[in-house]
């Protein structure tokens, strides 16, 4: 009597869901299950873990992260840098799907992922895995934006609903407006062998079409893993004038103007008479006199389309 041989079962890919209870999730309609479902009924096994002030995602990641095919983020971008600076201490970490739940979501904006849960957890089934630059900060690790100055802390401490009540180009002049009146920073910059020097309010190296939550670039002048980054340096406007034809420049994207500096390198040194204040992937950093930032060129993987 001949038996028929099993089918052997491929197995099932492991999905290491980790998920920030505090960064939007309770106004969103889709739940942790309903994620969870979705990975579910396209055959993967799903693992969820929640992020605390004692186990936060870069330990979670080092912890576990080898055990499983997928890394997915169910937070915002801070959420993400945690994360990713978990995969940096790793030998083959596994590639990264971002569910973006958080009030500042730059990155997921920039990857043209989407804003409704169920449809970012499954194009983390459906796409592939493509490299992405990781920025060094010093000691540690920033994903896609570091930035001091004037539009840094006006982006991350207003209100989302304050800039979409008064329209965001306004919002945007009216920081604007203020630009010769902010205070300035003398700095030198060395990028690439070249030099900047100049009293700058506002500097930022990006991997992103989305700068400091304000600006744009177009999609066509950023490469997620080309090894190098868009440095942006603005001087400080003469007047206020001076000031508004800088913004116009930004608004239309073309930047070209005297008071802006544009180009793009992998290895930046900023070098300040006193410590500045940065903000990595929207949250707050302390830096030195001197900053030492470098480009990581495809170190991680990023599901997306």
């Amino acid at each position: 009597m001949a038996f028929k041989k099993k089918k052997r079962l491929k197995p099932k890919k492991r999905v290491m869901l980790i998920v920030n209870p505090k960064a939007g999730m309770k106004y969103k309609k889709t739940s942790v299950s309903d994620i969870a479902e979705v990975f579910a009924k396209h055959k993967y096994e799903v693992a969820t873990y929640f992020t605390s002030p004692e186990y936060g995602a870069e330990f979670l990641v080092k912890e576990h992260a080898k055990d499983f095919d997928i890394v997915a983020c169910c937070g915002g971008d801070g959420t993400v840098n945690e994360i990713i600076g978990g995969m940096m201490k790793l030998e083959n970490a596994p590639p990264l799907g971002y569910i973006p739940t958080g009030s500042t979501n730059d990155l997921a904006s920039s990857l043209r992922l989407s804003s409704n849960s169920k449809k970012a957890a499954k194009t983390i089934i459906t796409e592939q895995a493509k490299p992405f630059d990781v920025g060094s900060f010093d000691d540690g690790y920033f994903v896609y934006i570091a930035s001091f100055g004037a539009f840094t802390e006006v982006s991350y401490n207003t209100p989302r609903k304050a800039k979409n009540m008064f329209g965001h180009a306004a919002y945007v002049f009216g920081a604007i407006k203020s630009l010769n009146k902010i205070r300035s920073y003398q700095i030198k910059v060395e990028a690439d062998g070249k030099e900047y020097e100049n009293e700058y309010v506002f500097g930022s190296v990006t991997n992103s079409t989305s700068v400091a939550g304000t600006f744009h670039f177009e999609s066509n002048m950023v490469d997620f893993a080309d090894g190098k980054y868009e440095v942006m340096l603005i001087k400080r406007p003469k007047n206020l004038f001076n000031a508004f034809a800088t913004g116009f420049s930004m608004i239309n994207r073309s930047f070209k103007n005297e008071n802006i500096e544009l180009f793009h390198a992998s290895d930046i040194k900023f070098y300040c008479e006193e410590p500045l204040d940065w903000a990595l992937d929207g949250e707050h950093k302390r830096g030195g006199t001197t900053v030492s930032i470098k480009n990581n060129q495809c170190a991680v993987q990023i599901i997306r389309k």
